[in-house]
């Protein structure tokens, strides 16, 4: 055989063992320091004002991916009433090694949200979901983009089919808002304003003055302080439209304490979800 012969039947083939080789050790490298910084992060602020606990982990995706599992996972956030927690008994993150800074986020299994009310009595929520899928896009600024989808929504107090939530920074210095839910169900005397439950419910909204939450989106300030700052520069929560569907027992009573407690809530609250609820409900007892 000739050397030319040789080098044509070789070199393809040693390209492509290097490439291996490369994107091997480009997924260990990479793998490895994730798992330091998830190990440094444990029982620690992740960010100012939000720790993350968990009980183990395990991370896979090998050779194009950091598919990671955690156990007994719980984010705890600090808020000026006492602090606030989400538990669940799984959760993972999906992410590429290469491409754009996107991450997927799942959990199953029994959950928990606990918080404070303004009163500094407590209050715990236990659900279960289908499914829950979110996901967050980053650029070079931080956080652009936040999506939360949670399928078959249960618990004692509610039930729902579906709950999203979406939001969203765009270029005109705004960060544009939609909460979507279908199928909700309540149970007796538990929000008295809601009645029995909504069919579909639809809100849309914007946020002005987007550039106040620059450093909340970058993770390197606390919430309460970007809130305060846009409160500081004239910041307003202008709605988009609210679209509603009641059940046909009592539709327009129903409808009218809805968009009643609609109008109660102030600006500041659709910040936080569980003053949202209490908003909604009055005088709750979930």
């Amino acid at each position: 055989m000739k050397y030319s012969s040789r080098f044509f039947l070789y070199a393809p083939m040693a390209l492509f063992l290097a490439l291996v080789l490369g994107v091997s050790v480009h997924w260990w490298v990479v793998a490895s320091t994730f798992s330091t910084r998830l190990a440094a992060m444990n029982g620690r602020e992740i960010v100012p004002g939000v720790t993350m606990h968990y009980a183990s982990r395990t991370i896979s995706g090998f050779p194009f991916t950091l598919d990671t599992v955690f156990r007994q996972m719980s984010f705890e956030i600090a808020t000026p009433h006492g602090p606030s927690a989400w538990h669940a008994d799984k959760f993972a993150m999906h992410a590429l090694t290469y491409g754009r800074e996107e991450t997927i986020f799942e959990a199953a299994g029994p959950q928990e949200l606990r918080w404070m009310r303004d009163d500094g009595s407590k209050r715990m929520l236990v659900f279960a979901v289908g499914s829950l899928h979110a996901s967050a896009i980053e650029d070079r600024t931080g956080l652009m983009r936040f999506d939360l989808d949670l399928v078959g929504f249960g618990s004692k107090v509610m039930t729902a089919r579906r709950l999203q939530f979406h939001i969203r920074h765009d270029k005109d210095d705004t960060l544009d808002l939609a909460v979507m839910a279908d199928g909700i169900r309540i149970a007796p005397g538990i929000c008295p304003n809601l009645g029995g439950g909504v069919d579909r419910v639809a809100l849309g909204g914007t946020i002005t003055k987007a550039e106040s939450f620059a450093s909340l989106r970058a993770g390197t300030q606390r919430w309460e302080a970007a809130i305060k700052r846009w409160r500081t520069v004239g910041g307003k929560v202008s709605s988009g439209g609210l679209w509603l569907a009641l059940p046909q027992t009592n539709p327009t009573i129903a409808s009218l304490r809805f968009q009643r407690a609609l109008l109660q809530i102030s600006a500041d609250r659709i910040f936080a979800v569980p003053d949202l609820l209490d908003g909604l409900c009055g005088a709750a007892r979930y």
